[in-house]
């Protein structure tokens, strides 16, 4: 078997059916378009519900709360757990996965967003993502600049961030498209913000404690997954890279619209000497200058050349 071939590569999603099965939207028109969508690009499809969730003895983590609180721009996730349901349906799916194995999530919602019916060359665009951004778990930033700050409730980043700067600043991830190749590093990433949205003070739209003052809204099960990503960048954890993830995808939704980060000034606060950057970017110094080079080379062979994307402008 070749290398090109020696692994799968699966899709899985989630909806809501609304009465009687849950009391969030109902969506189910959306499995289909998706099975519809998806069946000639990916090797396997599988899909979860709440009630699906609940009937397999998960049901805390599709609760229904009273209240979305600080949770204001997308207070239908206080119906469904928060979503605090991502990575647990993701831990299911790599049960069943070999290693090397590729799991894609991405979002359900095509009849409110036409771009999540496209799903051409997705297996090659989810390996260049892996590619590029150097690690075995994938998931972009926003394609704006927003911090961690202003999308995550203070006290996470007080407790789960420990109250480093670093988490404060770190750029704001999306989860509406993710991927994943099963190894250690995927798996430990995986249980561990699966563990953090556990927490019901992180999870839940409450307010603990004051709030930084660029503080806008929550987007719970999301930026939790970020304090923990921001966490091992700046401990180094499995050798994530310092840039990691590098590029966004647009609305988090349209992947064939890839940005490339260019602004890493949040990096200056890892900078633990007392030298001074002035010619060159802040991440880069004598010891990575050589892997920099590298992976420019790499970027071009393996994902410009093949034209397969449109390339936004860095931002």
């Amino acid at each position: 078997m070749t290398k090109e071939t020696s692994h799968k590569t699966n899709l899985v999603f989630f909806y809501s059916e609304g009465a009687p099965n849950d009391n969030a939207l109902d969506l189910c028109e959306n499995k289909q378009l998706v099975l519809d969508a998806a069946k000639d690009h990916v090797d396997n499809i599988s899909y979860y519900t709440p009630k699906k969730l609940r009937d397999l003895g998960f049901e805390g983590y599709v609760r229904e709360y009273d209240s979305s609180g600080l949770v204001s721009q997308n207070p239908g996730m206080s119906k469904i757990g928060f979503c605090a349901w991502r990575p647990l349906i993701l831990l299911l799916e790599m049960e069943r996965m070999n290693e090397g194995d590729i799991l894609i999530y991405r979002d359900s919602n095509i009849l409110k967003y036409r771009k999540l019916s496209n799903y051409n060359d997705i297996k090659n665009i989810a390996e260049q993502c892996l590619t590029l951004c150097g690690f075995d778990f994938f998931i972009p930033h926003h394609d704006s600049l927003i911090k961690n700050r202003e999308l995550t409730k203070t006290n996470i980043i007080r407790e789960l961030g420990e109250d480093n700067f670093f988490s404060y600043e770190y750029p704001a991830l999306q989860a509406a498209f993710i991927v994943i190749r099963k190894s250690e590093a995927s798996i430990q990433l995986l249980q561990e913000w699966f563990d953090a949205c556990s927490n019901e003070e992180w999870i839940n739209g409450k307010q603990y404690g004051e709030l930084d003052s660029q503080f806008h809204h929550s987007t719970p099960e999301q930026a939790i997954l970020s304090i923990i990503i921001a966490n091992w960048v700046r401990k180094g954890i499995h050798n994530i890279p310092v840039t990691y993830p590098l590029i966004s995808i647009r609305a988090g939704r349209d992947i064939n619209k890839i940005t490339f980060r260019t602004d890493f000034s949040y990096l200056t606060i890892l900078n633990k000497s007392n030298a001074e950057y002035i010619n060159l970017p802040s991440y880069i110094n004598k010891k990575n200058i050589k892997g920099l080079l590298e992976f420019s080379s790499t970027l071009i062979s393996n994902f410009i050349l093949k034209k397969n994307y449109v390339i936004l402008k860095s931002y």
